[in-house]
């Protein structure tokens, strides 16, 4: 292959790679892509082909070149999707249980008695059940993996906005009921803000199982 498609092969593959922090690990894979598309360019040229068109066929049967590029730039990572999911409804569990606890607690001050548990136990099923299901799948293909983005910033910062919005109007109505005389008029914005907060707490908790939690790690020695 002549020198001006190299330095184009070599142009389009840097091309793919812009704004990534540069590293040892990432200029070897740059690498070695710049050299697979070479060879495979040079393969087809010999048989007549011209450089366009070479170049053109290599790069489609490249296939999903941003997942391709996450992956080599460590970006995406195989990991253990039905094991991961367990674990974080594991998480959620532990914290709606306490949660639950708390609503049980306040119902049954607030006038309910010992009939609280009736509020209570369907809140906690709503924990319990996804875990259940969650385990019960890991448990029949604990193996089954996906590559997946460790790039959760955005989805994190979307759910803590959001639970904070939603948050604040429940504090708003609850204070606009507040000595009223009605049913509402009582203290109950910390429930759905609260409840809401496994939102929040799910979505940072993954993204940092994602990029911490070796033992979901598919490609783990």
């Amino acid at each position: 292959m002549e020198r001006q498609g190299l330095e184009s092969v070599r142009y389009y593959v840097r091309g793919l790679f812009r704004g990534m922090p540069e590293t040892e690990r990432l200029a070897e894979q740059r690498e070695e892509l710049e050299t697979h598309l070479s060879d495979r360019i040079a393969d087809v040229m010999a048989t007549g082909v011209s450089f366009d068109e070479a170049f053109a066929g290599a790069v489609d049967s490249l296939g999903n070149l941003e997942e391709l590029v996450e992956t080599m730039s460590g970006q995406r990572r195989n990991i253990l999707t039905r094991k991961a999911d367990a674990l974080l409804s594991a998480g959620m569990l532990l914290y709606g249980t306490v949660y639950i606890a708390a609503v049980w607690i306040w119902f049954a001050l607030v006038g309910f008695g010992w009939r609280a548990v009736f509020v209570a136990l369907p809140g906690w099923l709503g924990f319990a059940v996804p875990f259940l299901l969650a385990w019960l799948r890991f448990r029949s293909r604990a193996s089954e993996s996906a590559m997946v983005s460790l790039e959760r910033r955005e989805w994190v910062r979307l759910s803590w906005l959001g639970w904070t919005g939603i948050s604040l109007v429940c504090w708003l109505v609850n204070v606009a009921f507040l000595g009223t005389g009605l049913f509402l008029d009582v203290v109950w914005a910390w429930m759905p803000m609260f409840g809401l907060l496994t939102w929040p707490l799910s979505e940072s908790a993954y993204a940092l199982m994602l990029k911490g939690l070796a033992s979901i790690r598919a490609d783990r020695p």
